[in-house]
């Protein structure tokens, strides 16, 4: 075997193993910025209107460090549902995220690339739907957006989870 071709199987199995196991970001939670603010301080190509303070609020709250867990669930032979989601938050020992946890991690990181999924407690927008928060990072499309709650995923998608609090 040539040395490119287990560098390249190598990149494969940290991938795979990174999936698995998730990826850890930290934000901080808290403080007196609103929405807006929040989601202004990042560049997108395109923000949902429906996010905004009135259906998104941001509590003033002390600040305090937050761990995220993103995984993938590629092991899976179909694309999943949001319940099954669920239920991996909690096999993983991880708790639901919050619409803050979606804003605060799209604000600290613009430059993760991938579709991070933020199963939070669905908002009911006007139409009737519940929706959740999505961010969406390709190489020249940087997207906030709503998503249907009740669906299936891509199981290529990075599902976003907390750590709970020690």
């Amino acid at each position: 075997m040539l040395v490119s071709e287990m560098t390249e199987r190598m990149v494969e199995v940290v991938k795979e193993a990174r999936a698995k196991i998730g990826k850890d970001f930290r934000i901080i939670r808290g403080g007196k910025r609103t929405t807006e603010e929040v989601v202004g301080a990042t560049k997108h190509t395109s923000v949902n209107n429906y996010i905004n303070s009135a259906n998104f609020p941001l509590a003033v709250l002390p600040e305090e460090e937050k761990e995220l867990v993103a995984f993938q669930v590629d092991g899976y032979d179909h694309n999943p549902s949001s319940d099954e989601i669920l239920l991996e938050y909690k096999k993983r020992g991880l708790e639901r995220p919050t619409h803050e946890d979606a804003l605060k991690f799209d604000e600290a990181y613009p430059n993760e690339k991938g579709i991070f999924v933020f199963l939070h407690e669905p908002w009911l927008d006007p139409d009737r739907y519940l929706v959740v928060l999505v961010v969406f990072r390709g190489e020249a499309l940087r997207k906030l957006y709503l998503s249907w709650f009740v669906r299936q995923w891509s199981r290529h998608d990075w599902f976003v989870g907390a750590r709970p609090r020690k």
